[in-house]
């Protein structure tokens, strides 16, 4: 039902007035203006007025899909620099962002004192140590008789009263027995070192080189103490080696492909960090979300497009990493926020002589600013921005 305008209700109440009314006194006129003048604002709160909206143009211009998520620095080539045998080692000197040259001596390690002994292996060590004494003296004593023999054999053999064969005999038994104290003595050395003897501990000091050219990373053992073989003192790498590590959803890596454009963000300064993406890894691993979501994750590893005029970043940084998947230079596109969900497809509302148009649409690629489309729509038309609940197809709106 049309409502009447204010003129259309003033005449209408003319009409129903009778022809002579009766004079009315001032309170009459008083009350009747008062009733006359309510029904006015009555009237024009009633009438529908236009909704309030934010609008925007279809235009055409550059359109990206975009993906974002959180990434570390890393140098690719990281040497970790171990004990290569047991001792004492030496404070170290250097600090985390010292410079070092490949072969450079990094750590001295000297050897270690021998352990301590109980008394039962204290005195196993003792008495074998003296077994090897009386040996040697043993061997000694054969040797001073095979040294008397050959002598005596020699000179028997110069005057012809001995055979050749005895000669030959007599040099053989000198020989082993020469051997003999040989081993004797290595038997005796090797039960003074059992024994902890203090003529058995070498003084010669081990140096410990860097692997490569490099800055140091970290120091994982600077103190002097004891360490045994293989211990870890610290770790080196090549600043200009950086690369940056991000771990994307596997539904987000599948889109991506090798040597596409990125960007660095949220490193520490303002200007975003130009890069490519290097490789992407093909094993996805389980990680469980801040909101305690399973997801499979992908490393995606990126290269900077220029490391000469890169930031000094170090190793495991944290940053964001902005990937473009696609992008298209003169689209069709229509912003974001202007779509509305109508069943399995999308629309729009498009602004018609003030009066809003549900339009559905096929969009395309797009990131969180603007969506490509595909058909529905036409360079320059106006579309609602963020429309509500409470707006129809077909309802009166101005555009703010």
């Amino acid at each position: 039902m049309r409502m009447p305008s204010p003129n259309e209700f003033v005449a209408l109440v003319r009409e129903r007035m009778p022809k002579q009314a009766p004079k009315l006194g001032l309170a009459q006129w008083i009350w009747l203006g008062t009733g006359a003048a309510l029904a006015l604002v009555l009237i024009w709160l009633a009438w529908p007025r236009p909704l309030p909206v934010e609008a925007a143009a279809v235009d055409r211009g550059m359109v990206r899909s975009e993906v974002v998520d959180e990434g570390r620095t890393r140098i690719h080539d990281v040497f970790v620099i171990a004990t290569p045998v047991g001792g004492e080692l030496q404070r170290l000197e250097l600090e985390p962002g010292d410079t070092v040259e490949r072969g450079q001596v990094v750590a001295t390690i000297l050897p270690a004192d021998p352990v301590l002994l109980d008394a039962r292996v204290a005195a196993e060590a003792s008495a074998a140590v003296a077994a090897a004494r009386a040996a040697l003296a043993a061997a000694q004593a054969d040797l001073q008789l095979a040294q008397s023999e050959q002598e005596r054999v020699a000179t028997l053999r110069a005057r012809d009263f001995a055979s050749q064969a005895a000669l030959d005999s007599a040099n053989a038994a000198l020989r082993a027995a020469r051997a003999a104290v040989s081993a004797r003595r290595a038997d005796l050395s090797r039960a003074q070192a059992a024994a902890g003897a203090p003529s058995a501990r070498a003084r010669a000091p081990t140096p410990v080189r860097s692997p490569a050219s490099g800055r140091v990373l970290r120091l994982l053992q600077q103190s002097e103490t004891i360490s045994p073989a293989g211990s870890a003192l610290l770790e080196v790498g090549d600043p200009r080696q950086l690369e940056i590590v991000a771990e994307f959803l596997s539904q987000d890596a599948v889109q991506m492909q090798a040597g596409a454009a990125a960007e660095i963000e949220n490193w520490g300064g303002d200007t975003p960090i130009p890069a490519r993406v290097f490789r992407i890894e093909p094993y996805a691993r389980t990680k469980i979300s801040a909101l305690g979501v399973e997801e499979q994750r992908v490393n995606v590893i990126l290269h900077l497009d220029h490391p000469e005029e890169a930031p000094p970043l170090g190793h495991g940084y944290r940053v964001d990493v902005r990937v473009i998947v696609s992008e298209q230079a003169d689209a069709l596109r229509v912003p974001t926020g202007a779509l509305v969900r109508d069943g399995r497809g999308w629309a729009v509302f498009v602004i018609e002589r003030g009066r809003a148009r549900l339009t559905p649409i096929t969009i395309g690629q797009g990131g969180d600013d603007f969506r490509a489309v595909a058909s529905g729509l036409r360079d320059g038309q106006r579309v609602v921005l963020f429309p509500g609940d409470d707006l129809k197809d077909g309802a009166r709106v101005r555009a703010r």
